[in-house]
């Protein structure tokens, strides 16, 4: 059994954030995933002075920052990705002021069309936004779901600089019908920061995320594989929905700790 640093996300626990801090910490939790994009921390609101004073706050419980999010919908369309390269930006910005390496978010659905327009607006904007990460000493963790990782792996390595790596959120994959496991093994060192989430994807074609433990992502074989590949960063619960998020917390930590 592995001794795996347990980070969770800001809104996993459901509760505000002054009173999230003291419980992750009790919990045995040692990072948080702070949204950087919309709500209390967005990176466009908050002064140096304030992610000073945000990451002391972090600080002070013991605590440090996993990654910052920048979820802002994806880079494929032309009418708005310049607003959304603006804006992811910013959280780069906020990871320099803050001493985080990971910045992670979606850049969108990934055509297997090398020449379809919502791809090559996606390749622009990686190439571009990419070597501003890499400028600043950090790196994008593309969230891994709607297409399979040799997909992913493909457009990350066609790209020009080395910035673009994976969060890899096996429950999204599970949800969109890809096998979680072999997937680690496809990614490799890509992978830079992993999500500990859980899904159902039903015969019909319906998909759930439930709590840990109690969906189809087959957590034994997909830590075994992260192992095998030297992955070495956090394990962040994230959980997005559920009336008893507190229990639902304590039962992923759980499952991390036993594998």
């Amino acid at each position: 059994m592995a001794n795996r640093k347990i980070g969770i996300t800001e809104t996993s626990l459901a509760m505000p954030f002054d009173e999230m801090l003291p419980l992750a910490k009790e919990l045995g939790i040692s990072g948080i995933q702070i949204w950087g994009v919309g709500g209390i921390h967005d990176a466009m609101s908050l002064s140096r002075d304030d992610r000073k004073r945000l990451l002391d706050q972090i600080r002070s419980h013991g605590l440090e920052i996993s990654a910052l999010c920048a979820e802002v919908g994806g880079f494929t369309d032309p009418a708005t990705v310049e607003d959304h390269l603006m804006r992811a930006r910013a959280v780069i910005d906020m990871a320099v002021d803050m001493d985080v390496r990971v910045v992670s978010g979606h850049v969108g659905v990934i055509s297997e069309d090398p020449n379809d327009p919502g791809r090559v607006c996606m390749t622009k904007a990686m190439t571009e936004f990419g070597k501003y990460a890499e400028d600043r000493g950090k790196v994008y963790a593309s969230e891994t779901g709607p297409e399979s990782i040799e997909l992913m792996r493909e457009f990350i390595e066609a790209l020009p600089n080395n910035a673009i790596k994976l969060n890899y959120d096996p429950a999204n994959l599970v949800m969109n019908g890809f096998n979680p496991v072999k997937g680690v093994l496809v990614a490799g060192d890509l992978i830079v920061h992993t999500h500990v989430k859980d899904g159902i994807r039903y015969d019909d074609g319906r998909r759930e995320e439930v709590p840990v433990g109690k969906g189809q992502v087959p957590f034994s074989e997909y830590f075994a594989a992260l192992d095998a590949i030297g992955y070495d960063g956090y394990f962040t619960i994230e959980r997005e929905g559920g009336q008893n998020r507190l229990a639902d917390v304590k039962s992923a930590i759980e499952v991390i700790r036993s594998l």
